[in-house]
């Protein structure tokens, strides 16, 4: 149905069940929302998970979709230290 009506799932890091494990619904709207990881909210990623990260959405948008990125691993200010190193690895 999420196909059909151009609506893309997202895919939200702590992921809390098997199909949460990537982007779902309308492939050309790929979301991430990463929270942090192993400690919601406050950790950080790191350099290998944004590189697969990297690798992930630039695969998706050379494929055609939208590709949005959110950083909410805010509570100890890693949000925008990722979000700087993604652009980065992006090329942006």
């Amino acid at each position: 149905m999420l196909k059909e009506q151009k609506i893309g799932r997202v895919l939200a890091d702590l992921v809390l069940h098997a199909a949460g494990t990537s982007p779902g619904g309308w492939p050309g709207l790929v979301y991430v929302r990463l929270h942090g990881s192993p400690r919601m909210y406050c950790s950080s990623y790191g350099a290998k998970t944004l590189q697969a990260l990297a690798d992930r959405l630039r695969e998706a948008a050379d494929g055609g979709a939208e590709v949005w990125c959110l950083f909410d691993n805010t509570a100890a200010g890693a949000a925008v230290d990722n979000a700087l190193e993604l652009q980065v690895l992006l090329g942006a």
